[in-house]
């Protein structure tokens, strides 16, 4: 009996101590996973070409018997793109939350424009009838289509919330295929008796160096859904344009007569992005 009751006052003793003991072993905290930004995406645009300027130089064609061959090469004084639409898509992969990268392929078709001066020797032609200072001067229009396959690679700016700033850079190519050209001779002051010069030209198609610059902001739509506003700028790399026409073809004229000296594109553009994570 004695045995028991000092059983029982001792648990009775050590039991303040235990409750203590229990109290200072706190819960072991659920650590909660770190969000997945890797993942790939897939992205769809439209976008606003402005129109720009360029530049381009042509061949002039001696069609005199005898010494029939370029007798010289002219700049144009204007050769343009007219502004349009464009239209792209892409796949892309994201590393982590402030890099990515993705594969483009982008279309827009302007018109193309020119203006150059009538040549020394057509001015001073006796059907023409000119001074040296008569304004003569040749109108030029065509349609190209432009392609731009480019691999890009992205800085996000992750810092305010649902809209995530962004910078990138792309390099590439780009297919440049122009329609027959349509050229016109303007002559104010020709002869009245004289018809001005008119004819068709073949375009040509070529594979060019094509390099970008982007900046914009992407906007949360849901988890994984985000609108893309931004500034494109593409550059791309000089190429042939146009052939001679069938009048020079046949005093023996072969390959290009007209080259452009490359476009700077510049675009603003929307469109969505869809994440697979």
């Amino acid at each position: 009996m004695v045995r028991l009751v000092l059983a029982l006052m001792a648990s009775a003793t050590l039991l303040p101590f235990a409750a203590q003991a229990a109290d200072i072993l706190e819960p072991i905290p659920v650590v909660e996973p770190a969000p997945d930004f890797s993942g790939w995406y897939i992205r769809a645009d439209v976008g606003y070409v402005f129109k720009s300027k360029t530049d381009g130089n042509w061949d002039f064609w001696n069609q005199f018997p005898g010494v029939e061959g370029i007798d010289d090469t002219y700049r144009y004084d204007e050769l343009r793109l007219d502004s349009t639409a464009s239209f792209g898509g892409g796949v892309g992969y994201r590393f982590s939350d402030m890099f990515r990268a993705d594969a483009t392929l982008d279309y827009f078709r302007p018109d193309v424009s020119g203006k150059t001066a009538c040549p020394y020797m057509i001015k001073i032609d006796a059907a023409h009838g000119l001074r040296h200072q008569d304004e003569c001067y040749y109108d030029e229009g065509s349609k190209a289509d432009v392609w731009t396959a480019m691999a890009n690679a992205y800085v996000d700016l992750p810092f305010f919330g649902p809209v995530t700033p962004y910078l990138g850079a792309g390099i590439g190519a780009a297919y440049v295929q122009y329609d027959d050209r349509s050229t016109q001779e303007v002559c104010p002051s020709c002869k009245p008796s004289y018809t001005p010069f008119k004819a068709t030209s073949e375009g040509t198609d070529d594979w060019r160096l094509a390099t970008a610059l982007m900046a914009g902001a992407s906007i949360d739509l849901t988890h994984s859904l985000a609108l893309d506003v931004g500034y494109k700028f593409t550059k791309i790399w000089e190429g042939d344009a146009f052939e001679y026409d069938a009048a020079d073809k046949s005093f023996g004229a072969k390959g290009t007569q007209v080259r452009d000296n490359g476009f700077d594109v510049h675009t603003i553009r929307a469109g969505l992005r869809y994440s697979f994570f």
